[in-house]
């Protein structure tokens, strides 16, 4: 039995609801807290029930004039990007109480906190071009004072580069839909495509590459990637959501809807830009694990860490066949719970006001919790077995290995030589946490007297993520089959 397809409308009208609240009724910081996440598990709710009986039709909500419809429809992957998304906000939700404790504007910090997640899950429940870009561009407006949060001079100027990166990206991609929409019709989503060989193959190999580089702002595509790190500024439940769950991964998943469900495969994997589009790719891979490991600063060393692995994920989609899109999917949620946990973790220690490499010497031994799951979480995407990054990163070098062609090898190459650097700049903090450069002489660069664990809301979180690292690792058959159906339209 199907639900009503009424019930599409809940995942996005609850986060809605509920920043309303939050902004409208002032509470103690108690109440409020209670009140995001009852919020925030109603929607994780409504959207697993969603997904276990999912409507077979479509919503229509409005239109802008005829041509441009805003439709709601839950697929195999909207159900994918739908489940990861409302579950991972659950626990950041926890995390983030303790962490905002003692910061300022944390009302207006929660509100669009919960928002941002109203707009996440409207991408995934986008039944068309039209509004794919609706629900992109909210979650770029809601996302905006989370970057910004802190008032400062810094965080200005990182919310003037955020925003400027993405509406001049979601510009590009909306003159492909334009081009499409006027062409093709309203553009509703379709495994296998609906534009490829009958329109003019020039024309349409353009109208890709801007939506391409249009959606790749949110996926961090060289040159276009550059906010991501400038962002790091922001308070770390907001880059573990910007990095590992929302913003990034919404252009991830925009670029699988538009080379799997929008332009057809097979004209892509035959034409010049897809495989100029690959090579960006694997370009990027290699580039961002570079800049991560000469990068100090811990967070954005994990910021580049990020922009890597979108990349890894892009080049088993841009093999543009059913195993590189089911490997994408495996590492876009198994890197979205490795990463979330690398972020918390860091932003437990950057709560003691340290935040460079070389300022963890030791401190492994004062926050013994929250580096233990900063190490699981490091070698994993370090591709150790039998952790879950490991799995994902096997299916990546297994699409683009046996993709038949000179541009998979390429990017087996790439994905090879960005994993070797992974271990390097993932594994390094965990070694200065244990191992300290002077440790011989039992001396450390940096005074931890000061040092502890973080607190029990944050280190909850941080374990909870850490098991998870391990058991989709261990249990990671029934997602690899997931991933397998929904790339074959079977689920």
């Amino acid at each position: 039995m199907t639900m009503n397809e009424f019930f599409l409308l809940l995942p996005i009208l609850l986060p809605l609801l509920g920043g309303a609240v939050i902004w409208f009724v002032r509470m103690k910081p108690a109440a409020r807290n209670i009140t995001v996440e009852l919020f925030v598990i109603l929607n994780a709710a409504a959207s697993w029930l969603l997904i276990l009986r999912r409507p077979d039709g479509a919503l229509p909500l409005f239109s802008f004039g005829d041509t441009m419809p805003i439709r709601l429809h839950l697929d195999g992957l909207g159900c994918f990007f739908l489940g990861m998304a409302s579950t991972l906000w659950v626990f950041v939700a926890i995390y983030a109480f303790s962490y905002m404790k003692d910061e300022e504007h944390t009302h207006m910090f929660f509100t669009f906190f919960v928002l941002s997640l109203a707009a996440t899950d409207g991408i995934a429940l986008a039944g068309n071009l039209i509004s794919l870009y609706f629900f992109y561009e909210m979650l770029t407006i809601f996302t905006i004072p989370l970057v910004m949060h802190g008032c400062r001079k810094i965080d200005m100027h990182a919310g003037r580069v955020y925003a400027a990166y993405q509406l001049g990206g979601a510009a590009f991609a909306f003159v492909g839909i334009v081009y499409l929409v006027s062409n093709f019709g309203g553009g509703d989503f379709s495994l296998g495509g609906f534009v490829g060989g009958d329109g003019d193959r020039f024309m349409l190999e353009i109208i890709y590459l801007l939506m391409f580089l249009g959606f790749g702002v949110k996926a961090c595509v060289f040159p276009l990637h550059r906010w991501l790190p400038t962002a790091s500024v922001a308070p770390t439940p907001v880059t573990a959501l910007l990095h590992a769950a929302a913003v990034v991964k919404a252009g991830i998943f925009a670029i699988m809807r538009l080379s799997y469900y929008t332009f057809e495969p097979e004209f892509l994997r035959a034409s010049t830009v897809g495989k100029a589009a690959l090579l960006l790719a694997c370009f990027t891979a290699v580039y961002a694990a570079v800049r991560a490991v000469r990068e100090r600063h811990f967070k954005r060393r994990l910021a580049y860490s990020t922009v890597s692995n979108l990349s890894y994920i892009l080049v088993g989609v841009l093999m543009f066949t059913e195993a590189g899109l089911a490997a994408g999917l495996c590492h876009m949620l198994f890197h979205a719970v490795i990463k979330m946990n690398a972020f918390l973790s860091c932003g437990a220690f950057m709560k003691t006001g340290r935040s460079r490499l070389e300022e963890l010497d030791g401190v492994g031994y004062k926050m013994p919790v929250t580096f233990a799951c900063y190490t699981v979480s490091a070698l994993a995407l370090a591709g150790i077995p039998p952790l879950s990054g490991f799995i994902s990163k096997w299916m990546l070098l297994s699409a683009s290995a046996g993709a038949g062609s000179a541009f998979g090898i390429v990017g087996a190459a790439a994905l090879v030589i960005s994993s070797l650097l992974a271990a390097v700049y993932m594994i390094t903090p965990s070694v200065r946490a244990y191992f300290p450069a002077r440790g011989v002489r039992g001396e450390t660069s940096a005074d931890t007297a000061d040092i502890h664990e973080a607190p029990l809301g944050m280190t909850v979180v941080m374990v909870i993520f850490a098991a998870a690292v391990i058991l989709l690792g261990i249990f990671a058959s029934p997602v690899v089959s997931l991933c397998g159906s929904i790339a074959a339209g079977t689920f």
